[in-house]
């Protein structure tokens, strides 16, 4: 029978009879669902659970917010991205994003809190992603220690003006690192260097957008 929603202009849930395990390997497990649509019918709904709580870090510092060039499989092409990862189990979000930002990047935090959360892909995924906003030690590093299955090249600074002019140009498509500009920036108390270009000798804004390239 149909499902009632549960007040006035609320949407109804979609209610879950099975979970059905296709998938799992050590990162997360994949589900088909048997579910119960709004108006009664019967089918699948697909969804994606990570094993571990995603975080994302926004690197500040006196250049402004640090992205990584990082290749990604999926799409094949180079994007700029905050950094981000897993938290590892009993890992508090605020030393994941440390971590990560150091591993990552070589940068060192110099201090880390958390200003919000955010669904990747809401019709999709199910974990949630911590945002941490991440002060920049402004001399101090590190050596970059990414994953043998990541490649990745050194940070490219840009101001808020500049972040934002990249993505209204397409140049950042990653939507968590847009998400995650959007936390930081929305009355999180956060200063930023706003008019600045792009840190000259950085690899330019314009590579991440080629189709198959590598770097680093």
């Amino acid at each position: 029978m149909p499902i009632e929603h549960p007040a006035p202009g609320t949407p109804a849930p979609i209610r879950q009879d099975r979970a059905v395990e296709v998938y799992a390997n050590r990162f997360g497990h994949l589900y088909d669902d048997e579910v119960v649509f709004p108006g009664g019918t019967e089918g699948r709904y697909l969804r994606w659970q990570w094993s571990q709580q995603g975080v994302v870090v926004v690197p500040v510092g006196p250049q402004g917010m640090a992205l990584l060039p990082m290749y990604r499989y999926p799409v094949g092409a180079v994007s700029l991205e905050f950094p981000r990862g897993g938290c590892a189990p009993g890992e508090a979000p605020e030393a994941a994003a440390a971590r990560e930002l150091e591993e990552e990047s070589g940068l060192v935090a110099v201090s880390v809190r958390s200003i919000g959360r955010l669904h990747a892909d809401t019709g999709l995924i199910g974990t949630h992603t911590h945002v941490c906003l991440a002060e920049v030690h402004p001399v101090r590093r590190s050596s970059a220690r990414p994953e043998a299955s990541e490649s990745v090249a050194g940070p490219v600074w840009a101001s808020r003006d500049t972040m934002a002019e990249w993505l209204r140009e397409g140049r950042i498509t990653c939507g968590i690192t847009i998400a995650a500009f959007a936390v930081a920036t929305a009355g999180t108390g956060a200063s930023f260097p706003e008019g600045a270009p792009a840190v000259a000798g950085q690899p330019s804004p314009d590579v991440p957008c080629a189709p198959g390239a590598v770097r680093g």
